[in-house]
């Protein structure tokens, strides 16, 4: 049995999600985008995939200093992905010591392919989101094109570079929460299809709506609350 139920997390929620506001990106719809700070976010979606985000936003900064990805560089793919895991096969600084970044071949060989389908289509990442007026489209065209992007990942991006707060990052704490809120019918950790996905997010959506929230931002709140829920839950277990 879980120590909170629905109603109490929902409070919760509703208490910190002033703070979240007052914390997220401003919308950055009316200014020009930086080439670079785009890399780094997109980047860091890719890399934080089963690894604590701590860990991608230093494997991220790795390449960002070295600027393979945010440059106009004429490298090829092949000699991109060398120079990518290069730079992820540094030992990392994180919270005073070092780590290894796991992933470092198979992420370096899907960011050298996302760079070129960026390139190939739109010349670099600053106009393939000025492309696109409708967030929903920008994620559709990730999910799509972009190796290691997925429906949660693509979501975070925009939401992160203030472009939408209309997508939701729907992980394992939120699918848990609309579980226990009776918002989700299966009890699950992860979402087996992008159309799932879509369907969930509807769900969350109108739920953000009946509590006066936007969703993109509703998430956050959620993933805060549940993650400390859980954490109090287990250690009263333990006890």
């Amino acid at each position: 049995m879980s120590l909170y139920d629905a109603k109490a997390l929902q409070r919760a929620i509703q208490e910190i999600y002033p703070n979240i506001e007052d914390k997220a990106p401003k919308n950055r719809s009316s200014m020009a985008p930086d080439e670079r700070a785009l890399w780094w976010e997109l980047s860091c979606c890719c890399l934080s995939s089963q690894v604590p985000y701590y860990v991608a936003v230093a494997a991220a900064d790795a390449i960002d200093a070295d600027g393979f990805l945010s440059c106009q560089s004429r490298l090829s793919t092949k000699a991109l992905n060398i120079e990518l895991s290069r730079a992820l096969s540094k030992p990392l600084a994180v919270n005073g010591s070092y780590r290894l970044y796991r992933f470092r071949f198979s992420k370096a060989d899907q960011l050298a392919r996302m760079k070129r389908a960026v390139a190939e289509q739109f010349g670099s990442l600053t106009e393939l989101v000025c492309h696109f007026s409708e967030a929903s489209d920008l994620r559709n065209w990730l999910v799509k094109n972009a190796p290691g992007i997925g429906p949660k990942q693509a979501s975070m991006f925009a939401r992160n570079t203030g472009l939408s707060y209309d997508l939701a990052i729907i992980d394992r704490h939120v699918l848990d929460y609309m579980y226990r809120s009776g918002l989700f019918s299966e009890q699950t950790s992860s979402i087996s299809s992008f159309g799932k996905y879509c369907r969930l997010e509807n769900t969350l959506r109108d739920h953000a709506e009946s509590l006066g929230v936007v969703v993109g931002l509703l998430d956050w709140a959620i993933w805060i609350v549940m993650r400390a829920a859980k954490s109090l839950e287990s250690e009263i277990k333990v006890v």
